[in-house]
C-alpha cells in the first residue's frame, strides 16, 4: 500500500463516486471549492493504492508545513481490517516534516442519541489507538461539536496556538461571508 497525490480528474471521480456516499452533504465543501484550494497549493489530495486501485483517501487544507485532515475514508469493503490504521501510519511518515496535523472529530460527548454516540465513540477510540492524540481542544463549528485530534505527537503545548492554527485554516479556504456568518465555540 502506497499514498499518491491525486489529480484533479482522480479528485472529481473520489468526489462524484465516494466523498458523497461517504459524508453527510452538510459536510461536503463543493468540488470547484476543493479544485480552485489545488490549484491555490492549499489543498492536497492522497489516494491509499494497493494493488493498482484506490482503497482510499485523504483530502488535506495545507498551511505552510500545517495541515488539517478534511475527508479521510476507507472504502466500504476494505474497512474492518486494520486498512485505516495503516493509512493513518503511511500519513504520518508522508508528512513526517509536518509541525502539526489535525483531525477534527465529532465529539461524542455531545451526541444526540445513543447510536450516535458509539458511532462517534468507536471513531475517537480508533484515532486515538492509532499515533493520535487528543489536543484537548473542543470545537464548534459550523453547528458541529468537535473535539480537535492530532496525528502522531503533539508539538506545541501551546493550546491557543493550536486554536488559531485550526480557524486560519478555516479562513484560507472558506469565503470571508460564509466564515464570518459561523459562531466559532470553544470548550476545554
Amino acid at each position: 500500500m502506497e499514498l499518491i497525490e491525486l489529480n484533479p480528474v482522480q479528485v472529481e471521480s473520489i468526489y462524484k463516486e465516494r466523498l458523497i456516499v461517504d459524508f453527510p452533504e452538510d459536510e461536503l465543501k463543493p468540488l470547484d471549492v476543493i479544485l480552485r484550494a489545488m490549484e491555490k497549493g492549499i489543498y492536497e489530495c492522497l489516494g491509499l493504492w494497493d494493488e493498482g486501485a484506490v482503497i482510499g483517501y485523504a483530502f488535506l487544507v495545507k498551511m505552510d508545513i500545517d495541515y488539517l485532515i478534511d475527508y479521510l475514508a476507507i472504502y466500504p469493503e476494505k474497512r474492518n481490517s486494520g486498512i485505516g490504521g495503516k493509512m493513518l501510519e503511511l500519513l504520518s511518515e508522508y508528512f513526517a516534516e509536518a509541525d502539526n496535523i489535525l483531525i477534527e472529530i465529532e465529539d461524542p460527548d455531545k451526541a444526540v442519541n445513543e447510536e450516535e454516540k458509539q458511532l462517534q465513540t468507536r471513531r475517537r477510540s480508533f484515532y486515538l489507538r492509532n499515533i493520535c492524540q487528543d489536543t484537548g481542544l473542543r470545537i464548534k463549528c459550523f453547528g458541529v461539536p468537535f473535539q480537535l485530534l492530532v496525528l502522531g505527537k503533539i508539538k506545541s503545548e501551546n493550546v491557543e496556538a493550536l486554536r488559531e492554527l485550526y480557524i486560519s485554516f478555516y479562513r484560507m479556504v472558506l469565503p470571508k461571508q460564509i466564515f464570518d456568518e459561523n459562531i466559532w465555540e470553544f470548550d476545554e
